[in-house]
């Protein structure tokens, strides 16, 4: 089963960039999609993945973010919220998907927080709107929940992404 979803992800080194349109290139850099060397912008504890957006990769996603905060250090109660709620926000997402699109999740550890934001391909307007159940959801879950759109157009599908954000529990007290 694990070997099934290591074929169907792309697992990517700290701080690198899985676009929708890059390549990489010699040596591990990326470039977009006229060959020319990309900066990244994230910071070098940066992690991404992109896995096909389907449920069964949930597990994948979760872990993923569960390992990345355990490493950061967040309380363990933390780590479990984002799980929770790295869960549910992926799950909208998967469930408003373009068939055969990928999910793309970013987990940027910041010195204030941690954000995390996952993106696909969708059909529907609105993944998850606010005051929807899975908003509350995700509100009581990390401090912040933002949501964007951003792509092509309704034919080919509009990328919809959900942004998380916990802050760090030293800078609560």
């Amino acid at each position: 089963m694990l070997q099934e979803h290591v074929e169907q992800s792309d697992v990517v080194r700290p701080g690198t960039h899985l676009g929708y349109s890059r390549t990489e290139m010699p040596g591990g850099e990326m470039a977009d999609e006229h060959g020319r060397p990309e900066t990244l912008g994230r910071p070098e504890r940066s992690v991404e993945i992109r896995v096909a957006a389907r449920l069964e990769n949930l597990a994948v996603v979760r872990t993923l973010v569960a390992a990345v905060a355990a490493f950061e250090d967040l309380d363990f109660d933390v780590v479990a919220d984002l799980r929770l709620a790295v869960d549910e926000a992926c799950t909208a997402l998967i469930r408003a998907a373009v068939p055969d699109s990928s999910l793309r999740l970013i987990v940027d550890p910041r010195d204030e927080s941690v954000v995390i934001t996952a993106s696909t391909r969708c059909t529907d307007a609105a993944v998850v709107e606010p005051g929807s159940f899975s908003w509350h959801v995700l509100s009581s879950l990390t401090d912040e929940v933002k949501t964007f759109t951003d792509g092509d157009g309704p034919d080919a599908g509009q990328v919809h992404g959900i942004t998380l954000t916990t802050r760090r529990a030293s800078l609560l007290r």
